[in-house]
């Protein structure tokens, strides 16, 4: 399915959400730069996947690596990735992920949850280590935001970035983003887990921790650059 067969109404939209998450049908969206060269592919995860070790391995090391930039912070698994992507990310009928290759290298990941008629989240965003363009992970990032206005036809788009991570909000100013009120973030520690809960717009965070929302409209986006 391409974005001239749009637009999807509800059912559409899940139904073909499922099919590629079941590897019943490819989605591979092309990377480009702003001169128009080929530099990589966002792949939709399925759950052939599931059973990628390699793939697996890299994703779970990548937390590791970043778990100071995720609300939920744990000592990852392989067992526990593949468990998560399972009953999480391949069982939701609004939710995709992408994973980000260049020249047949994976290299990152991205993608999206809660897509409904008006709006979508973006989620996952993570540049696991280098290799390719030096604007991947930017480039990624715009091909998906294109897909996203195109295909489901969203008024919104919108994300929520650790305010205390410089690349993140470097990445997001300059993907055009709309930076909106910051919300509170809440410490709380299970067992193993340290859990990052959201607080309310208009409340402090007593650890000076905070979301910062962002916002971009179809309306300000221009879905052909």
């Amino acid at each position: 399915m391409t974005p001239e067969d749009s637009c999807l109404n509800d059912k559409q939209e899940t139904d073909y959400i499922k099919k590629i998450s079941m590897g019943d049908e490819v989605l591979e969206i092309i990377i480009y730069d702003d001169q128009a060269n080929e530099i990589g592919l966002l792949r939709a995860l399925n759950k052939k996947d599931l059973f990628n070790e390699t793939m697996i391995k890299k994703i779970t090391d990548w937390r590791n690596s970043n778990k100071e930039f995720f609300l939920t912070q744990f000592n990852a698994t392989s067992e526990r990735t593949r468990q998560w992507l399972e009953n999480t990310v391949l069982s939701s009928a609004t939710q995709m992920m992408f994973l980000i290759y260049s020249e047949g290298t994976l290299l990152g990941h991205y993608g999206f949850k809660e897509l409904s008629n008006e709006s979508v989240l973006l989620d996952n965003a993570m540049r696991g280590e280098r290799g390719g363009h030096p604007k991947l992970i930017e480039y990624a990032a715009l091909a998906l935001i294109k897909w996203l206005f195109e295909m489901f036809e969203v008024n919104e788009i919108y994300g929520y970035i650790i305010a205390k991570n410089p690349m993140a909000i470097k990445l997001n100013r300059a993907l055009g983003f709309t930076f909106k009120e910051k919300l509170p973030l809440h410490k709380e520690i299970d067992g193993d887990e340290t859990k990052w809960l959201m607080g309310k717009q208009g409340d402090t965070s007593q650890s000076n921790d905070y979301f910062q929302k962002i916002v971009m409209m179809r309306s300000e986006n221009d879905v052909n650059r």
